[in-house]
């Protein structure tokens, strides 16, 4: 029988506190602005879109983490989490400096860093084992 794995098990209550946050802070503060503004339908829907494709990542991300939680030996799909992760922290980081000029403006880029570092101690745990 595998032991459970409680990095993944923390790494996917993270993503689910992220998609919260998406959900009911960032909705209201950034995407309910874009669309009631006076934007072109067709630009506030693929906003729309674009928004809620980033929740849907984090829902699949949690439920990716539950699933390495109970059966951790899929290497491949941790680090297809933690590739996805550090991307969104590059994007981040990235637009941050170029369109703000510091590291603090965009500052979700370290809580995705955290997570891609809580799964990959999951995958150092079942490497251990």
């Amino acid at each position: 029988m595998q032991k459970l794995n409680y990095w993944y098990l923390s790494a996917a209550l993270l993503c689910l506190f992220m998609m919260g946050m998406q959900i009911f802070v960032g909705g209201p503060q950034l995407n309910a602005p874009i669309q009631q503004s006076s934007l072109p339908p067709g630009i506030r829907a693929v906003a729309e879109v674009a928004w809620h494709s980033v929740t849907t990542a984090y829902g699949l991300m949690v439920v990716a983490l539950l699933y390495l939680f109970m059966k951790p030996n899929n290497g491949a799909l941790a680090k297809y989490i933690i590739a996805q992760l550090v991307a969104l922290s590059i994007l981040f980081l990235i637009y941050s400096i170029t369109r703000f000029g510091n590291v603090t403006s965009m500052y979700l880029w370290p809580l995705f860093l955290v997570i891609a570092v809580t799964v990959g101690m999951g995958v150092r745990k079942v490497r251990s084992h």
